[in-house]
């Protein structure tokens, strides 16, 4: 298998992965969780920008990332309507401990999905 096609089709399926999770963070229970499950879809998009050879787009791959940006922008759409009828965290320790370790876990995969968009950058400007 070519790797290029194998880097696109990988790219598109984690691409559509963070789509759904933007996309099923509306139905969160909290705000806690809704930020995580957003806080998810951002790692995923900058996760595939960090591993998308960008110079070996075709066409097809270039559809499923516009389709999969609409899921995104439509996971936040969700997103905003459901904010204010949620509460912050759920009742009870053990959902509260759950839920701040679901959100530091998905900060910690977005920085560093982050920093290793960045610190590169840096060694190579």
């Amino acid at each position: 298998m070519n790797p290029v096609l194998f880097s696109q089709i990988a790219c598109a399926i984690v691409i559509a992965w963070g789509a759904f999770s933007a996309i099923k963070a509306s139905r969160a229970p909290t705000r806690t969780v809704l930020l995580s499950n957003l806080l998810v879809a951002l790692a995923m998009l900058l996760l595939v920008r960090l591993i998308a050879d960008y110079g070996g787009w075709t066409s097809w791959f270039i559809y499923v990332w516009m389709l999969c940006l609409g899921g995104y922008v439509f996971g936040v759409y969700l997103a905003a309507r459901a904010w204010s009828q949620l509460p912050w965290v759920a009742d009870g320790a053990a959902a509260k401990r759950s839920e701040v370790t679901s959100l530091g876990v998905s900060s910690v995969m977005t920085a560093a999905a982050a920093g290793a968009l960045v610190i590169p950058g840096f060694m190579l400007g």
